[in-house]
């Protein structure tokens, strides 16, 4: 008996993590409307990631970045099985080319689309990638990836959530050189004790102060005193 084929999904996060984009089909009729994670089959010869940046290329008109290859995967049919991975885009914008549509969502919003029967496995993988709350800004920076990744893990198996990406500075091309970031939502001392064991540091941005706050108005008193000023007399 011939191993399935592998299908490959890319799940793409906005810039800022929170989101993920979703894309309709239009084909075949059994599938046209409904919603996946967008994707294709692998070559033979080819790579999955190669695969999936080459898909992506191809349907949404960018270019992406493979972050982590998501755990599980799902059949599709008898003859192919499905794995996603998260991803990020590094150049263009996506715009639909085999898909009539492409929408971002936030975690909460994942069940507010009709979602292809294998993509939905995905799904609770997905609101832990997305849910890191909003205003969190506690970061663990590690200059390895196996270090970031098993810091991740371990932050997980915790039961706090965790979201690892690809540091980039402004004006930078490559790859070289760029460390990589854990965001969670784990208390101070928990990364702190993580970012040591791999020799990292924390990323933590003084909180400005909140100018809508206005400042409490001073008590007064009812019946204020005279103050009698004294008498310097002629000068």
């Amino acid at each position: 008996m011939n191993s399935p084929k592998t299908v490959v999904a890319a799940a793409i996060l906005s810039a800022d993590g929170k989101q993920v984009l979703a894309a309709r089909r239009t084909s075949p009729p059994e599938a046209a409307g409904r919603w996946e994670l967008p994707g294709g089959k692998v070559e033979e010869g080819e790579t999955a990631e190669a695969a999936l940046v080459r898909e992506i290329g191809e349907e949404l008109g960018c270019l992406i970045e493979v972050l982590d290859w998501m755990q599980g995967e799902a059949p599709i049919g008898e003859e192919a099985r499905l794995i996603a991975a998260t991803a990020r885009v590094v150049a263009g914008e996506p715009r639909p080319r085999e898909h009539d549509q492409v929408l971002w969502l936030a975690a909460e919003d994942l069940d507010s689309v009709d979602w292809l029967q294998p993509d939905r496995p995905f799904l609770d993988a997905l609101r832990h990638v997305l849910g890191v709350p909003e205003g969190t800004t506690l970061r663990g920076i590690f200059f390895e990836e196996e270090a970031a990744r098993s810091a991740a893990s371990t932050l997980e198996r915790e039961g706090w959530t965790a979201r690892v990406t690809r540091e980039r500075y402004q004006g930078e091309d490559d790859d070289e050189d760029h460390p990589w970031s854990v965001e969670t939502d784990a208390p101070e001392m928990v990364l702190e004790l993580l970012v040591d064991q791999y020799d990292g540091w924390l990323d933590i941005p003084e909180d400005a102060p909140d100018d809508s706050i206005a400042p409490e108005p001073v008590e007064l008193p009812d019946n204020p005193k005279r103050i009698k000023r004294p008498d310097l007399g002629n000068s």
